[in-house]
């Protein structure tokens, strides 16, 4: 099973982190009316598909039909290292990267979705492999099946996601690599549509499909926990 990487991104079309050959090999997911304003800035492959649970959705219908393993990946992701935990720290090369998680994956049978460690301190990824943990939405790696975003959220789609997956078979994150993203600083994105109407919104759509399953992070505004 072979495998496409998908950018799920909006706004950010003079700003992405990407070189020549990624933004030649990878498909862009952009808000729609800018996928020209995107192949201006070097994207070859780009699809107007709508605001983010439509993008989201799009990667993985388009990926499936080809029998591929759909990778989701934020447009502002900063760098990669090894996980000092059990290597040695350096940086390593974001496609190095997503070549041996899927490798990894393909290996593993029962399993279609698989995530990496939600923050980069090393502190809180201290196993090399855990089930059934939120995967977060900045790099997913999903087998084909039937499972879909949730077009009624507009934020917090992948702790939804996650527990979609819980709920079909067991949920793997692995985490050899620690991922850096800008996230909440920089401009475009969720990051524009995020406020704390939105996030309360969101919430409680969470709770009242998932009951008990999630409960509120009393360390972190509007944050929550599985």
């Amino acid at each position: 099973m072979d495998y496409n990487v998908y950018v799920i991104s909006a706004n950010r079309y003079n700003d992405l982190p990407f070189n020549k050959k990624q933004k030649e090999d990878y498909i862009f997911c952009v808000k729609n009316g800018q996928s020209d304003l995107y192949k201006q800035n070097g994207c070859q492959n780009v699809y107007d598909t709508g605001n983010l649970m439509d993008s989201r959705n799009f990667a993985l219908e388009h990926a499936f039909k080809q029998n591929k393993i759909c990778i989701q990946l934020s447009d502002d992701i900063k760098k990669v290292k090894l996980n000092k935990n059990f290597y040695q720290l350096k940086e390593i090369q974001l496609d190095v990267a997503i070549k041996d998680i899927v490798n990894k994956f393909k290996q593993i049978k029962g399993v279609y979705l698989m995530g990496v460690p939600p923050t980069d301190n090393y502190f809180f990824a201290n196993k090399l492999v855990v089930e059934n943990k939120f995967c977060i939405g900045d790099m997913l790696f999903v087998k084909p099946n039937e499972l879909r975003f949730d077009k009624q959220l507009t934020l917090k789609e992948d702790y939804d996601y996650t527990l979609q997956h819980i709920q079909k078979a067991k949920v793997l994150r692995y985490q050899k690599y620690l991922f850096t993203f800008k996230h909440y600083s920089n401009k475009g994105g969720a990051v524009d549509i995020r406020n704390d109407k939105e996030e309360e919104k969101n919430i409680m759509i969470l709770k009242s499909k998932w009951g008990d399953k999630v409960r509120l992070n009393t360390k972190r505004k509007n944050e929550i926990l599985i």
